[in-house]
Order: structure tokens, then sequence, then C-alpha cells
């Protein structure tokens, strides 16, 4: 895609444009100003273009207005490379971008939210913009989504685009349709018509609220863990209007079913799902981080021999999440709430506001650190006392695998029972795994 994007890049260079954009309002200059007045930033404003091709629209506003100090990220180091003093210059994509959270006022899209994935990059401009920060929108509706592989990118009726954008914790927008544009340069998209959205950043609040009043049946994936805890007591006023999901794997950790009992004498709906983490480790083998191809179900069939065992990410999601997923789809759920966080190692590659399979999903701590998590958790709730040993919230109390967590002195201290038996299921791993590992060894050290 880089390789594409300078090729275009020097073709449109040769053909005299510098604005690097679909469509233009007169000339480049004029059509940049253009978009200058509509934005209108106060003075002193620092401005992020996400997208920013080789820095031209930086450039034209900074002559009018030099009060501005504009930052441009982009993923192509060629076309950072021909822009202008005295940008910040970030080399990143957009959707991980690096900035400081609250550090702008103004996040522009020019002809480039169409090529990015639209939830990653709206999640990460609602994480830049400060209180009351304001997203522009430059890019082409059409009358019904369509892609286009061969642009890497993606365009959808006006009201789709604001709909998404709203989703994602933004004011309904000023909309700016011109007919006079030129798009004589740009003929990939028949039919496109130009748009210019100015929407402005709610505080989480309110955005939380407008979220749940597009909805009736609202479910809160609650596991014990500090996330989801936080979540939920941070949703406090909404809690007669959700159902509280928490899934008992069938190996119940008895400090979070302890937990999950307090919250379900709190809340007003809270529902127990039977997990299938027996059922499952009897039918492929205990997780482990570490999985042999002689532990696989055709090594096992190949040697006629050999410990079955599965990888972590099948059992937890056929034990823990699939139940509760099937009970919610029973239930009609149309929003799922979750404590996940864009700063978590581990997490869903969906954002705040996606809709996937009809149902939308809304994470408020989204852009929370784990430092954030705890701090409220102090003030408005507790903290759970594993904490003090684990680094993280345990689903199944003897779960052979997430060996970083810190499992086996926790288990020592706390439930002895249990420690042997978390032991048993490891030396069972260890003899699969280890004769692999030596073999790895020795041919490394050739």
């Amino acid at each position: 895609m880089i390789e594409a994007i300078n090729t275009a890049t020097d073709l449109a260079l040769e053909q005299g444009i510098r604005v690097l954009q679909t469509h233009f309002y007169g000339s480049q200059r004029n059509h940049v100003l253009r978009h200058l007045e509509i934005m209108d930033p106060p003075v002193g404003a620092h401005i992020v273009d996400a997208g920013s091709g080789i820095g031209e629209v930086a450039r034209i506003m900074l002559e009018v207005r030099p009060d501005l100090r504009f930052t441009l990220v982009n993923i192509s180091e060629y076309q950072l490379s021909m822009s202008p003093e005295p940008c910040e210059l970030v080399l990143a994509d957009f959707t991980d971008s690096g900035l400081e959270t609250g550090c702008a006022d103004i996040v522009m899209f020019n002809s480039a939210l169409c090529q990015m994935p639209i939830n990653q990059a709206l999640s990460e401009a609602r994480r830049l913009l400060k209180t009351d920060g304001k997203l522009f929108v430059s890019d082409l509706s059409v009358d019904e989504y369509r892609e286009f592989p061969h642009l890497h990118a993606a365009f959808m009726p006006v009201f789709q685009w604001s709909e998404i954008i709203e989703r994602h914790g933004f004011n309904r927008p000023d909309l700016h349709i011109d007919r006079g544009f030129s798009m004589e340069h740009f003929h990939e998209v028949p039919g496109a018509q130009p748009f210019v959205g100015v929407y402005t950043k709610q505080s989480m609040g309110k955005h939380v609220g407008s979220v749940i009043d597009h909805h009736e049946r609202i479910a809160l994936q609650f596991s014990g863990g500090k996330d989801s805890l936080a979540t939920l007591y941070l949703l406090r006023p909404y809690w007669d209007r959700l159902t509280v999901y928490w899934t008992n794997t069938g190996d119940p950790v008895p400090e979070v079913q302890a937990i999950a009992e307090q919250v379900k004498a709190l809340v007003p709906n809270f529902v127990e799902i039977a997990g299938r983490v027996n059922q499952q480790v009897k039918a492929f083998g205990l997780p482990s981080d570490l999985v042999p191809t002689t532990s696989t179900p055709v090594g096992i069939s190949a040697y006629r021999s050999g410990a079955p065992l599965q990888d972590r990410f099948a059992c937890c999601y056929n034990s823990l999440m699939l139940p509760m997923q099937e009970r919610m789809v029973q239930d009609g759920i149309t929003l799922i709430i979750r404590g996940q966080k864009n700063a978590d190692r581990m997490k869903s590659p969906l954002r705040s506001g996606a809709i996937e399979n009809g149902i939308e999903v809304l994470f408020p701590l989204e852009h929370w650190t784990d430092e954030q998590v705890f701090a409220f958790l102090e003030e408005h709730a507790f903290v759970p006392d594993y904490y003090r040993d684990l680094s993280a919230s345990p689903d199944c109390l003897t779960c052979s695998a997430y060996w970083s967590e810190g499992r086996a002195r926790w288990l020592k201290q706390n439930h002895a029972d249990a420690h042997g038996i978390y032991q048993a299921k490891l030396d069972v791993i260890r003899q699969a795994v280890m004769p692999h590992i030596e073999l790895f060894n020795l041919e490394v050290s050739q």
C-alpha cells in the first residue's frame, strides 16, 4: 500500500496537484481556505491532520493563520519528507498515532477517513481531542455503501457517515454539501457527492447516555475483573436499563464468584450463565500457552499417542465467551457494554461504536489506563484482593494456561487443594512440551 501511495503522489504532483484530495472547490488554494472557514479554529488551535498527504493543506492554512499549530500523521515517509516546517511530523498509522491523549483542538480527515479502518480511526480521533474538540471530515457521499479495493477505500451515504461518527461519541454535525465542486482529476467513484462535516466531541457521560437511549435490550459483560467492575460502577445511573451477564465457567474462582454474588444483590437484572470448561477440556484437552504438534488432533492421530492440548484462546472462547454470546443473542441484546481498553495488551479488534452482527458495542473505558481504573475503583467501589498477587482476574481457578499471571504462587498461598490440581495439569503439559523444547534448543545451539 505504501508503494501505491508514493506512486500516486508522484502522478498527482506531475499534474500540478498538491492538495491530495478527491475534489476541489475552485482552485486548490480556495478549496483549502473554504475548509478553513468552515472549520473556524480558535486562536492558537492545535490541529492533527490524519493522513496529511504532503502537508499542503497545513501550508496554505498557515499562510493565513500562522497562529495555528499542526501535527501531520502519515504512514508514508515519502509524503512526510515533502511536508512544510514548522509542522510536527509523525510517521505512524493514525489508528495508533502515539500522540498524547487530549492534545488536539481539531482532528482533520481530508479524503482520508475513507481509506482507514473507520472504527479504529474514530476511536483514536476521540482519544486525541480535548473536551469539546472538533472533528473535521471532508469526504465523498454515495448512494449506498461501496468498497473500492483498488483505492483501498470505502464510501457511503452522508447519513451513514454521520451515524457512524455519532456512535463514536460526537454530536450531530454541521453539514456542508456544495455542488460547486470539481472532480476532473478523480473519476474513480461515479455519482459521488462531496460533503464536509464538523462534529463536536461529547463528554463521556453524555456519550454513554445517548448510546443507551437508542437501545432497549442492553448487556453489560461482567467478569469480576477490575475493568468490568469499574464499568459497572461507572454506569450506576443506568443499572435499571441494563442486564449484567456473568459466566460461571464450571471451575469458578471463589473470590470472583463472591464478587459476582455481591453484584447480583446490587443490580436489578443479573444473569448467570453456565460455562462449558469441563466439557471443553474433556473433548480437546488442557489449555496451554504452548501446544506441540504431537498434542494436536492431527498429531495424535498420526503418532497414535500424545496428550491432547488446546490453545488457551480456543478454550476461553468455547467455555466462556460463546455461552455468553449465545445467551445474549437469545435475549435479543442490541448493545453490549464491556470494559475493554485500548491500552489492554490483549483485546478485541473492535472499537466502541462498532456494530457486528447487528449488535453495537460500547467500551466506556476505551481510553483509560490501568492506573485510572484502579484509582476509580479505590474512590467509587473497591479493588479485588487478588490483584495484590495476580496481574489479571482469573476466570477458572485451575486454568493451566496464562502462565504470566502468577497463578501458582497465588494458589499455593490461598487455595492449597487447587494448587495441587493446577500443578498436576502443568505436569501433563510439561511432559508433552519438553521433548520439543529440548529438540529446539539443540537446533538453535548448532
